[in-house]
């Protein structure tokens, strides 16, 4: 009997700091996978001022930049270089377009909002799973620590 105790015991433990390793490690890995497709969530759309070249490059993939008076622009999803390094615009079927910084004189953030591509809409749908995913091992977490407290406070009484 006393070894029956001492065993069902033993595995509360185990269990007890199994969880939440099992948890830190599910958490790590979303984390990880956030972060990868976090990428395509930060492609704002950008109005971007382009040089001449920058503009038939641009028109050579197809799209059609505005020609103002300052030279040519478009609006686009851009995300700059690191340090002023080439930028990315993120096409409407996922294609990225580097463009040269060289390319791009200026861009400026701008209120119009674009649809979101289908890679976009991939990773709002793999962020709002992560969410849930974290929010239910904390809950399993939380209820494994009052489990134990529970189960810890029975066997002080007994």
């Amino acid at each position: 009997m006393n070894q029956t105790k001492i065993s069902n015991k033993s595995k509360q433990q185990n269990m007890t700091v199994t969880m939440p390793l099992i948890a830190l490690f599910v958490t790590l890995l979303c984390m990880i996978v956030l972060s990868q497709e976090s990428w395509y969530l930060n492609m704002h759309p950008q109005k971007l001022i382009l040089t001449q070249q920058g503009c038939s490059n641009i028109s050579s993939l197809g799209l059609v930049p505005k020609y103002e008076t300052s030279g040519c622009s478009i609006i686009a999803r851009y995300r700059s270089g690191f340090l002023g390094s080439d930028g990315v615009i993120l096409l409407d079927d996922d294609q990225l377009v580097t463009l040269s910084s060289a390319a791009v004189l200026a861009y400026a953030d701008t209120g119009e909002v674009l649809p979101d591509t289908p890679m976009q809409q991939r990773a709002r749908l793999i962020q709002r799973v992560i969410y849930a995913v974290v929010f239910t091992m904390v809950l399993l977490v939380g209820y494994g620590v009052f489990k134990a407290k529970k189960q810890k406070q029975r066997g002080q009484q007994s």
